[in-house]
């Protein structure tokens, strides 16, 4: 058995890495395939810059392919990239950056390795190139407008820095950057902008704009398509991309709840597949691989409020965390404060983690804390609710063995719960199917064969399973 295990391993993928953007990944995806849930009843490590540190609101972090956390934060007056080891949480390096304007949120993006990386940081008024391995400025590029919001991706071969600027008024720009020289690409106006995140997929960079309309381009920033109709409500966040579809959700400022609208489009193409209701967001929504969709969304105020929100893969909603869990405890009638779930949010991007038992939600509180709620469960029941944690907040990355949140009074990172790797099928028994699973699951480069946690899938991922099968499971 162990030698036809070997023989397959030529044929075998590499594992790339699940959290290096905003979202996860260029197509902001937004979800980790992972052996176990984290253990949310203890940090497995903390990070607070000796008590100084702050998190760039909801700014997520990004785990490079070899364990190394990335996060923006504030420590006093001033604004930093930080480089931490996925491990232990150890410093590797802070690099200044151009203070965020208008406390914007957008999340760096990185590529590579400790040995040939590149970290990418929009701030201030440009964004400059990074080196993983000690933080040092590769290049920067001014490019006159803020930069608010909106997180670049890191896409291509060769590879380059794709990025929006903040213009509500007109004139944003969709740039394009040389990962290596920091050249500019290619520069294109395409309508007012704000939070306009990228996604890219396919060859196709999609962005849409505050007055609603979704445009496609080439890697040249040549059109490719614009949408026929503008939506009624603008497009403050980005979309995600998923298997030929784009999936982008609109920010409504006026009306009650569920005032605004998510769109799904043919992403070669631009034809409009279908359009529902939906809380207000600049969040990504995130596919799950049976087609339903979560978003977070809503905000504590001017008629909304924070909420999670279930779609079918019609984009029929399916639930609302506020309303499927409202107790109208003082008997008032409305909907108060501590009477449902509060959860997710307009600006919060939470994280969906595939596990062997099925899709979890990792999404944080209004007020901090963070949840593992389970999307196979219904939100009224008991079993809907998996962990939970007065700890951390923002919006997670997950990879490398840990779940990692920033918030205002630290980075925490949260490890796995144990489990018996050498039950690879989960059925409680130690046999040949086991095998077969973990070769399945290797040869379709799935992070769960990721056995001895390196980042790639190797003959060492073998020797290492057949070591937890020859030790059993106590």
């Amino acid at each position: 058995m162990r030698a036809s295990l070997l023989i397959a391993l030529a044929a075998s993928p590499a594992l790339g890495q699940e959290w290096t953007h905003y979202a996860a990944t260029p197509e902001r995806r937004g979800i980790a395939s992972v052996p176990a849930l984290p253990d949310l009843s203890s940090a497995a490590w903390t990070f607070d810059a000796d008590g100084e540190f702050e998190s760039v609101g909801q700014s997520g972090p990004v785990i490079s392919e070899d364990g190394v956390v990335v996060v923006l934060g504030w420590t006093g007056p001033d604004a930093f990239a930080f480089a931490l080891d996925a491990s232990d949480g150890r410093e590797l390096w802070r690099t200044p950056i151009a203070p965020p304007e208008f406390l914007s949120w957008a999340s760096p993006a990185v590529q590579g390795t400790i040995d040939d990386g590149l970290v990418a940081v929009a701030s201030g008024f440009g964004i400059v190139g990074l080196d993983l391995a000690d933080g040092s400025e590769i290049w920067s590029v001014d490019l006159g407008q803020r930069m608010v919001n909106a997180s670049p991706a890191i896409v291509g071969d060769p590879a380059r820095v794709i990025v929006t600027t903040y213009a509500p008024a007109g004139g944003g720009r969709l740039v394009s950057i040389d990962a290596v020289s920091g050249d500019v690409l290619g520069d294109e106006a395409f309508g007012p902008t704000s939070g306009a995140t990228p996604a890219v997929a396919d060859g196709r960079v999609l962005v849409g704009d505050i007055d609603g309309v979704m445009y496609a381009f080439d890697f040249a920033l040549d059109s490719l398509w614009t949408i026929d109709e503008p939506l009624e409500e603008g497009f403050f966040g980005g979309p995600s991309i998923v298997d030929g579809a784009a999936y982008a959700p609109t920010y409504g400022f006026f009306g009650g709840r569920s005032n605004s609208i998510m769109a799904k489009y043919d992403a070669a193409t631009g034809d409009e597949l279908w359009t529902t209701a939906c809380e207000r967001t600049d969040a990504v929504p995130i596919v799950l691989d049976d087609g339903r969709i979560v978003l977070s969304g809503g905000i504590d105020g001017f008629g909304s409020l924070a909420t999670v929100q279930l779609f079918d893969a019609s984009g029929t909603m399916l639930w609302d965390l506020v309303t499927e869990t409202w107790d109208d405890l003082n008997g008032n009638g409305e909907v108060d404060p501590g009477e449902y779930l509060s959860y997710g949010g307009w600006d919060h991007q939470p994280a969906v983690l595939d596990t062997p038992d099925g899709p979890a939600l990792l999404v944080g509180g209004r007020g901090g804390g963070l949840a593992l709620l389970d999307l196979n469960a219904d939100p009224a029941g008991s079993e809907f609710v998996i962990d939970r944690t007065t700890l951390g907040g923002g919006a997670p990355a997950v990879s490398s063995g840990v779940a990692v949140s920033a918030w205002i009074d630290g980075v925490l990172a949260f490890a796995y719960h144990d489990a018996c790797f050498a039950d690879f099928d989960g059925d409680g028994e130690l046999t040949i199917f086991d095998f077969l699973a973990f070769q399945n699951a290797f040869d379709r480069g799935d992070v769960l064969a990721d056995c001895d946690g390196d980042g790639t899938l190797t003959l060492f991922d073998f020797l290492c399973f057949q070591n937890a099968f020859d030790a059993g499971c106590g």
